[in-house]
C-alpha cells in the first residue's frame, strides 16, 4: 500500500530530469531540438553548463530585419539538424504575431551572449537585405566585441535613406573577413565604389553585379559571378580586355598590393571567340602543365567545381619578380578565369614562352 507524502513535503513528479545521472542527462538533452535546448539552458546555471558541455557548434547567423527584434538562425544541415530561426527582442514588449523571443528575461545583449557561449560560437555572420531596418545603435549594443566573419548583402532599395543605412551598417561591421553582395546595391556605380569597395576585406564575393571595375576591388581574394541573372537582358560586364588589363596592371604593380586571388565565373556564350588567346595577347608568360594545383585555395564557392582545364600560364611582376598563375577552365555552359599570386612555383619544363 502506497503512503501519501507528508503535508510539508512537496510531491515529486514521476520524472525529474536533474535526478538522472550526469551522462544520462547529457545523452537525453543531445537529442533535443534547439528550441528546447535554449529554453532549458535558461532554467539555471547548471542547466546552461549541461547544454554547453555537449560542445555543439551549430552555425549562427543574424538577420537585421526588425525594428524591435533581430532574427537569429541556428543550425547546420550537414550535421543532420535543420536550422531554426528565433527572435531576440530589442525592447521589453513584443508582438506575439512575430513569435515569442528567446530572451527569457534577459536584455538583447545578454541573451545573445548566452546563446553564443552555450554553442561555442565566436565569429558572426550578418545578413542584410531589402527589409533590413534594425537601428544601428541596437546592432552595436548586441554584437559589440564579437568578431565579424561574413557580411551578406542581397540587393536593396535605391532610396537615399537606405543607402545611408547600408553604409552605416557596413562601417559598423568592420573589420569583417568576407563581404558577399548579390547585385550592386546602388544605382550609381561611383557611389557603390566609393562607399563600399573602399573597405578592405579578406574575401569579396560579387554575384551578378550590375557594374564592376576590377581595379576598384580592394580585397585579398575576389570571386565574381557574372552569369546573367534571371529576367535580365544578357550583358557582358567583364570582357577579355578588362581581364587582360587587370593582368597588365598587376605586372606593373598597379593593383591593390594585398591582392592574392581572383576567380571570375561567366557564361561561355558571352565570351568572345579565342578569348584565351586574346587575354594573353601581348603578355609575357610561360606555360605550366594543366595539372598544376594552387596550394593556398581561398574559400570560394566556385573554386571546386568539376571543370576542364584549358590552359595554365605563369606571369611575373616586373618590380620584384613575384609570380602569378592564370588558369582557364570550362564546364557545361560556363567558363572560369583564375588569377593567383603564388609564393613559389615548382620547377617545370615550359613549352611556350611569349606572344
Amino acid at each position: 500500500m502506497e503512503t501519501e507524502p507528508a503535508r510539508n513535503e512537496k510531491p515529486k513528479p514521476e520524472f525529474r530530469l536533474m535526478d538522472l545521472k550526469y551522462w544520462c542527462r547529457r545523452q537525453l538533452i543531445s537529442h533535443w531540438d534547439y528550441k528546447n535546448q535554449i529554453a532549458f539552458s535558461h532554467c539555471s546555471k547548471e542547466s546552461f553548463e549541461l547544454v554547453k558541455s555537449l560542445n555543439q557548434q551549430p552555425r549562427i547567423s543574424i538577420q537585421l530585419n526588425g525594428l524591435e527584434s533581430i532574427t537569429v538562425s541556428i543550425g547546420d544541415e550537414t550535421v543532420g539538424r535543420a536550422s531554426r530561426s528565433f527572435k531576440i527582442n530589442l525592447v521589453d514588449e513584443w508582438n506575439f504575431d512575430e513569435g515569442i523571443p528567446i530572451n527569457f528575461g534577459l536584455n538583447a545583449r545578454d541573451a545573445f551572449v548566452h546563446l553564443c557561449e552555450m554553442y561555442h560560437h565566436k565569429e558572426l555572420t550578418i545578413h542584410l537585405n531589402l527589409e533590413s531596418k534594425t537601428p544601428v545603435d541596437a546592432i552595436r549594443n548586441v554584437i559589440d566585441g564579437f568578431p565579424i566573419n561574413t557580411v551578406v548583402y542581397s540587393d536593396g532599395s535605391m532610396s537615399r535613406e537606405k543607402k545611408a543605412y547600408i553604409k552605416s551598417v557596413l562601417e559598423l561591421l568592420l573589420p569583417s573577413k568576407m563581404l558577399l553582395i548579390a547585385r550592386s546595391p546602388y544605382d550609381w556605380y561611383p557611389e557603390f565604389r566609393n562607399k563600399v569597395l573602399q573597405f578592405e576585406y579578406e574575401t569579396l564575393t560579387l554575384q551578378c553585379p550590375k557594374q564592376i571595375n576590377l581595379l576598384d576591388v580592394k580585397s585579398i581574394h575576389t570571386e565574381i559571378s557574372i552569369t546573367t541573372c534571371p529576367f535580365e537582358i544578357r550583358k557582358t560586364l567583364i570582357t577579355t580586355q578588362h581581364f587582360q588589363g587587370f593582368i597588365r596592371k598587376w605586372i606593373k604593380s598597379e593593383v591593390y598590393p594585398k591582392f592574392k586571388t581572383m576567380l571570375i565565373h561567366a557564361c561561355s556564350s558571352d565570351m568572345e571567340e579565342n578569348y584565351q588567346q586574346k587575354i594573353l595577347d601581348g603578355v609575357l608568360y610561360q606555360r605550366l602543365p594543366n595539372d598544376w594545383k594552387y596550394e593556398n585555395v581561398p574559400k570560394f564557392t566556385l573554386w571546386w567545381m568539376s571543370s576542364h582545364v584549358n590552359g595554365v600560364f605563369e606571369v611575373q611582376r616586373e618590380a620584384d619578380g613575384q609570380k602569378a598563375v592564370i588558369c582557364f577552365e570550362s564546364f557545361a555552359q560556363a567558363v572560369l578565369w583564375k588569377f593567383c599570386v603564388v609564393p613559389s612555383l615548382p620547377d617545370v619544363k615550359f613549352d611556350l614562352l611569349s606572344i
